[in-house]
């Protein structure tokens, strides 16, 4: 035979059920999935991603051009310059990313096609990066609308700066091709 709770008790569950439910508890719903992140952190998190693969295109092309020798390897400077330019870019974006407690620590960014390969060739591999920071640049503006407005100018300025490689890789492969 189970004891009868008594008065105590009750009196002691009463008291606390006012304070149970000014405290936020959220009961079972605690045990479900994280939120998602919220759409500036998603569109945070594409810039970081393109950066990251602009880098990326950089230094294999760079490699490419230091290890031509030739007229490829008087092009190696330009192309430093501009790599330092997106690793400054990186370093601010990421100092923008903050990821709210309890929500998905994922960084994946969302599903993008296998980014293309960067040629071997120098000369190829200029116009490739050229075609990329067009891309980037047009990236960046797409980034706007859905922005926050300090983000927003972060992005325009990262969308310029990207915008201006352009002829500064014209001028590189045009030194390439003499």
């Amino acid at each position: 035979m189970a004891a009868e709770p008594t008065r105590r008790v009750v009196l002691a569950a009463a008291a606390m059920l006012p304070l149970a439910a000014v405290s936020g508890c959220d009961g079972v719903d605690v045990l479900t999935a994280p939120p998602s992140p919220a759409l500036d952190v998603t569109v945070l998190r594409e810039a970081i991603a393109a950066e990251q693969l602009m880098i990326t295109r950089y230094t294999t092309v760079l490699h490419e051009a230091s290890s031509a020798g030739g007229s490829a390897s008087s092009v190696a400077g330009a192309l430093e310059s501009l790599l330092a330019e997106h690793r400054a870019h990186l370093a601010q974006l990421r100092s923008r990313l903050i990821v709210p407690a309890g929500s998905k620590a994922s960084s994946a960014t969302p599903h993008e096609r296998a980014p293309a390969p960067v040629p071997r060739e120098v000369s190829a591999g200029i116009t490739f990066l050229r075609t990329a920071e067009q891309g980037a640049a047009t990236g960046m503006l797409q980034r706007l609308p859905g922005a926050p407005s300090s983000l927003a100018q972060l992005f325009a300025s990262i969308g310029a700066s990207e915008a201006t490689h352009v002829p500064v890789l014209d001028a590189a492969a045009g030194r390439v091709a003499q």
